[in-house]
């Protein structure tokens, strides 16, 4: 516990020493402005965006080196989301990073995380966004340092890299490169094991697109491979590969909206030649649309079926959907909603897949130059496959952000969580409190 004590005290002399030097040259940086609230999957925290693309981004001070630092402290009444016998805790995060961009950057540009039971280690698509130049790198490495206040038998470090390459010709066609690998524990999170369990995944996603010289017509190819593996071997049922192809067509109807359909194939392949091998088909129908500053997003409807390579296990089928929107009500207020309808890859050793369906919805409010705020809820179901169990896991948490600085951000928040099953050793819940500073240049 000294030496927990000794380390947090070292950083924050760090820490203050940065705030010292960076003061002492951006006393006279203006305060960011009221810029519009980006799209993307902001997972309840209060979203931002900094200056957008002007003439800097492409020259010497849009910045090819960003380093940065996050100090966070967490504190929760139920540090393993168990049922009874629950366990409070302070957690400290240290993760220091670095990130470059080629050519030059100030945006960060990726903004993705890894879902170890969707297929494809996605649980949204990913959108391709607009080319703003003829090409593009970046590269990302961050370690977390966790400590337990009570619990330092799970102390531990998490590694997270990721790496982008985008290239667009002018004939139209286009090549979107994305890898994410993560080396982390997670809580076993079943509402019985008071455990985290270690594993590494690994997300290759490609996207081509090729833009018709109409301007009517895209075509849109995507490939992914995501691999998962458990160091635990009381879970490495779990461990498996997914690959997965797609093939959408879009018409522009109008000069901002599109029409869509999509095809989706994956194949899923367990390790330990489980009985839970698959394949998925994906079918949909759907509408993107970017009309104004204000409102943007992704609806697409269709139906999927899951075959299992064994015929005792039962094959699946049903309705799916999935919508991405942002739509900023005000210059300072946003409403942001994420939902999805889709099979699961199994985290329980006796269920071959579970139905999930989720939504979360967050309201952004930027309330001056330096302070900002999000409310968000969330709401998710799921209906396992071969074992009786339903789940529903439900939260909400307000959050508050300033920003002395553009490179100095102070987050606090308060998150809520319950899951009710009708097995009644899963349900759980959990209060949790978070005071988080980031440091970026």
């Amino acid at each position: 516990m000294r030496h927990k004590r000794n380390l947090i005290q070292l950083f924050i002399i760090v820490f203050s020493i940065i705030v010292l030097i960076h003061s002492s040259y951006a006393a006279d940086t203006p305060p960011a402005g009221q810029s519009p609230i980006p799209s993307g999957q902001s997972k309840g925290r209060v979203v931002t965006q900094d200056e957008g693309i002007n003439a800097d981004i492409f020259g010497q001070k849009g910045g090819r080196f960003h380093p940065f630092l996050l100090l966070e402290e967490i504190y929760t009444d139920n540090l393993f989301a168990t049922h009874s016998n629950t366990k409070a805790d302070f957690i400290t995060t240290i993760s220091p990073g670095i990130w470059l961009a080629f050519p030059a950057n100030r945006e960060k540009l990726l903004s993705i995380d890894t879902t170890t039971t969707s297929p494809g280690g996605l649980q949204l698509s990913r959108i391709k966004p607009e080319a703003t130049r003829r090409y593009q790198t970046y590269f990302l490495y961050s370690p977390d340092f966790v400590f337990y206040s009570d619990y330092s038998n799970h102390d531990h470090v998490n590694h997270k890299a990721e790496a982008l390459f985008q290239y667009n010709f002018n004939s139209g066609l286009s090549f979107d490169l994305i890898d994410i690998f993560h080396d982390r524990e997670e809580i076993a999170g079943n509402g019985v094991i008071d455990t985290l369990y270690r594993h590494q995944d690994n997300l290759l996603d490609f996207i081509t697109t090729y833009d018709a010289p109409s301007g009517k017509f895209k075509v849109q190819l995507t490939y992914s491979n995501y691999d998962l593996a458990y160091k635990d071997s009381a879970v490495d049922y779990r461990d498996r590969n997914d690959n997965s192809v797609g093939l959408s067509v879009f018409y522009k109807f109008w000069p901002k909206t599109s029409l869509f359909v999509e095809y989706d194939y994956s194949i899923i392949k367990f390790d330990t030649g489980s009985a839970n091998d698959s394949v998925e088909n994906r079918y949909y129908g759907g509408v993107t649309w970017d009309i104004t500053a204000k409102t943007r997003g992704t609806l697409k409807l269709g139906y999927m079926d899951k075959d299992f390579d064994l015929d005792s296990v039962k094959d699946h089928d049903g309705f799916s959907f999935e919508v991405q929107t942002q739509h900023n009500l005000t210059s300072k207020r946003a409403l942001q909603i994420n939902g999805y309808q889709k099979f699961h890859e199994s985290d329980l050793a006796n269920a071959s897949t579970f139905l999930s369906t989720g939504i979360d919805v967050a309201v952004m409010q930027r309330f001056t130059e330096k302070w900002s705020g999000t409310l968000s809820a969330f709401f998710k179901r799921n209906e396992y496959k071969g074992y009786s169990r339903d789940d529903d896991l439900y939260g909400f948490g307000p959050a508050i952000r300033f920003e002395p600085r553009k490179w100095l951000i102070f987050d606090l928040g308060y998150t809520y969580y319950r899951n009710d099953s009708n097995v009644t050793f899963y349900d759980y819940e959990a209060n949790m409190i978070f005071l988080r500073a980031s440091l970026s240049m």
